[in-house]
């Protein structure tokens, strides 16, 4: 395979512009697979929903497929791995990373509401037996405090440093009970399926993350 350099000349932009919209089709693939779950793998509480309250959960479940799929991406955006560098670039990736954060945010506060919302306010999941929907709802409080945090950073005056590292381990605790959260909150993904397709594309962010720090840290 031919290297991928930062600023390529002649052939070599082409060859980038190929690896750039394979990249892309994939994440669409995968969201596309994500967005398909709710009707293919229809979990119990739609058996029970009809009309607008059945459409309004099931729009809640894409959304935080979506939601979920993004996240992944979000860690790969904030590792900086070298393949991303070279193919879209450092300043690309780290506004890209702003824009899916917002955009993140947006959504976990839309699949909230969207699935809330059929079931009643009054009758909010809380207690031992709804505790996926108790992680689920630590991980929209957690989202929301690293939106608002990076944001508001140079207004809080919060050191640039020791927030990023803080970011970045909120950022993977995040994935963690995203992935719990997931696995337990919906019959869905009790199927084969959709089980492993979560936890292989789990596994894959885990191993870029731990081969990028292990290629930074053998460089310095």
């Amino acid at each position: 395979m031919a290297k991928i350099t930062g600023s390529p000349p002649g052939g070599d932009t082409i060859k980038l512009k190929i690896y750039r919209t394979l990249l892309i089709v994939l994440l669409f693939l995968i969201i596309g697979g994500g967005l398909s779950i709710p009707f293919v793998y229809e979990s119990q509480t739609l058996w029970y929903k009809i009309g607008i309250d059945k459409t309004m959960l099931q729009g809640g479940q894409m959304v935080g497929l979506v939601a979920a799929i993004l996240l992944f991406v979000q860690i790969l955006l904030a590792t900086r791995g070298k393949l991303l560098k070279d193919l879209f670039g450092l300043a690309a990736i780290m506004r890209w990373h702003r824009i899916n954060g917002v955009i993140i945010s947006i959504l976990v506060i839309s699949h909230a509401i969207l699935i809330l919302m059929p079931e009643g306010l009054t009758n909010l999941p809380i207690g031992k037996k709804y505790w996926p929907e108790m992680v689920g709802i630590l991980m929209l409080c957690i989202v929301l405090f690293m939106s608002v945090s990076s944001s508001f950073r140079e207004k809080l005056r919060l050191d640039y440093k020791k927030w990023r590292t803080h970011h970045k381990r909120f950022g993977y605790f995040v994935v963690m009970l995203l992935v719990v959260h997931v696995l337990f909150v919906s019959e869905s993904f009790e199927h084969t399926v959709p089980r492993m397709a979560l936890l292989t594309i789990f596994a894959s962010v885990v191993a870029a993350v731990v081969l990028t720090k292990k290629i930074k840290w053998l460089s310095t």
